[in-house]
């Protein structure tokens, strides 16, 4: 009797032992699979449609760096400057439905999602750089970040400046009368279309990347840009002139898909964040510096910088601007009215 026990208690012993190793390996490899289901590699697909080298796509790189960095690894971030993913029109695309994760855009952005309430990509407002961000920092500046979400599927994540905008042509300009007739490639955003074309302009929209050979085939005369794309898009091989209008003191806009950022942990989107802000800030110094450098840099290419009273052009173009504004929500002409003397 007493061996008939024994043994039983010995097979509960073994049985208890068989089962708890069974439960322990299955715990770990529920653990293992857990932890490689969470530790699987996130990609984000950075999509950028102006040239390489640019202060903007050094501070893409920087952005990379500190992300791949900062979560060693488990983030790994893939640019595609020169639009080689498409023009902007074809990232805005992109980035709604979640085809890529991030690009930075320029004025087409919020001319696309909150033309309502941003008047601050509309040339010939804003006298300089800190009134944009005046008004950014103020209530349409949220509304405008509000509509980005709803109606474009993107999280704003930060702006960037640009260096003000200045129109290059094959003819000196030096009064707003100089402008009749001009054939002009704006960007693909109806509302400059309005306002250049109240300048007397014939204004052509064409996707940046097909820009140089517009002006090398004379498609059109003219087109404008901050001095940083006019150098590096070397526009100075098929433009003879830079006429200062400095008409737009504009940003570039860093977004990512909504639904992209709002699945990541709060650890990685806050390092993603906080990466944002360090690369912007880093290019917005170096703006700054630049802006003088490359003035330099276009004389010695061999265009002829103009001079010209930029209050009389921001005067003459009124008209366009009141037309544009038909379309604002209302309080945003009250924001503004000030800058343009009315």
């Amino acid at each position: 009797m007493k061996k008939l026990v024994t043994m039983l208690l010995i097979s509960a012993l073994i049985i208890s032992l068989v089962v708890g190793c069974g439960q322990q390996k299955a715990s770990n490899e529920s653990s293992s699979g857990q932890q490689q289901k969470e530790e699987k590699p996130i990609e984000i697909t950075f999509a950028i449609h102006t040239p390489p080298g640019t202060i903007e796509n050094q501070a893409a790189e920087m952005f990379k760096k500190i992300v791949e960095e900062k979560t060693n690894n488990a983030i790994t971030v893939k640019l595609y400057p020169g639009a080689v993913l498409g023009g902007e029109k074809d990232n805005i695309e992109q980035i709604k439905t979640g085809e890529i994760q991030m690009s930075i855009f320029g004025d087409i952005l919020t001319s696309i999602f909150a033309p309502e309430y941003d008047p601050t990509v509309i040339p010939f407002i804003f006298p300089d750089i800190e009134s944009v961000y005046k008004y950014w920092n103020g209530p349409f500046g949220e509304k405008i970040k509000q509509a980005l979400e709803q109606r474009g599927n993107v999280i704003l994540i930060g702006l960037e400046k640009r260096g003000a905008r200045n129109l290059t042509t094959n003819k000196e300009i030096k009064k707003p009368e100089d402008l009749k007739g001009l054939k002009i490639r704006v960007p693909e955003i109806p509302t400059w279309v309005t306002v250049w074309k109240s300048l007397g302009t014939l204004p052509t929209p064409i996707a940046w990347n097909e820009v140089y050979s517009a002006l090398q085939t004379k498609v059109v005369d003219a087109q404008e840009n901050p001095y940083e794309n006019i150098y590096s898009a070397k526009l100075y091989e098929v433009q003879k002139y830079t006429i200062k209008t400095e008409h737009l003191f504009n940003m570039f806009h860093w977004v990512v898909n909504k639904d992209f950022f709002n699945n990541l942990k709060p650890e990685y989107q806050q390092i993603i964040l906080d990466a944002v802000k360090e690369a912007t800030k880093w290019g917005d110094d170096q703006i700054e510096k630049k802006e003088e450098e490359l003035e330099q840099k276009l004389k010695e290419a061999g265009m002829k910088i103009i001079e010209v009273d930029k209050e009389a052009f921001r005067k003459a173009a009124i008209p366009g601007i009141k037309e544009v504004a038909k379309g604002w929500a209302p309080g945003v002409w009250d924001e503004i009215k000030g800058y343009i003397g009315e």
